[in-house]
């Protein structure tokens, strides 16, 4: 058994590697690190806890999470991948940014509506690392401000309930965590790894990849802090 902040036992599982790797500063950073976090008690605090999950693409993070969530009872996931998408809605402040970097050119409809063309995007930031860095750092800072605003609002809710039967906390599942710089949302971070044949043969199961492809998506991730290669 693996023991998360002396609040949960979860049972090793079958093919996943659960690294664990606590930050006992972090508390103190989340309060400093964001004007957006609430203001939290000495007991509130003890008790309200992120704990970060990354891990390459295959590893079964995923998974992991939901097991977390579904049968050791934390109280919540947030999917850092959906957070994500939603900054690119037609119209936010996330596209006015990105297009003010990148041009209308990537847009669906240079005239009438804010909405980015992906694959237009795509096509840019994935011919050349440099622009990969730029969006990135324009995207990035913006997720991290709506994770911010679901943690708060779970936390609040949490406190505000007398009868939950959840352990309070919440599963922040976010592959680019650290290169990110969210690790100061989490109170402490696990790294879900899995053998390289394992993850190959999940991609072309899953996602129906052949074996160059998949093994492209892997080598991609290699530079990615938490991956745990």
């Amino acid at each position: 058994f693996l023991t998360i902040f002396g609040l949960l036992n979860i049972r090793e599982t079958s093919g996943w590697t659960f690294s664990r790797s606590l930050h006992p500063s972090s508390i103190h950073n989340n309060r400093d690190s964001s004007s957006l976090f609430v203001s939290m008690s000495e007991e509130e605090s003890s008790s309200f806890r992120v704990l970060g999950v990354c891990g390459g693409i295959g590893s079964g993070k995923s998974t992991a999470c939901k097991v977390l969530v579904d049968s050791c009872h934390c109280l919540a996931r947030i999917d850092a991948d959906k957070v994500a998408h939603s900054v690119y809605a037609p119209g936010s402040q996330a596209v006015q940014d990105v297009v003010t970097e990148f041009g209308k050119s990537i847009l669906l409809d240079e005239e009438n509506q804010m909405e980015i063309d992906r694959k237009k995007l795509g096509a840019i930031v994935f011919a050349e690392r440099s622009a990969m860095a730029k969006l990135e750092a324009i995207v990035w800072p913006h997720v991290k401000e709506k994770l911010i605003e679901q943690i708060n609002t779970l936390r609040q809710q949490n406190n505000n309930s007398d009868t939950t039967t959840k352990i309070p906390i919440v599963v922040l599942e976010a592959a680019i965590l650290l290169d990110a710089g969210w690790d100061d949302l989490v109170d402490g971070v696990w790294t879900v790894t899995v053998s390289r044949e394992c993850a190959l043969s999940r991609l072309m199961e899953t996602r129906g990849l052949n074996e160059a492809e998949a093994n492209k998506r892997i080598d991609a991730q290699k530079s990615r802090r938490g991956i745990g290669t």
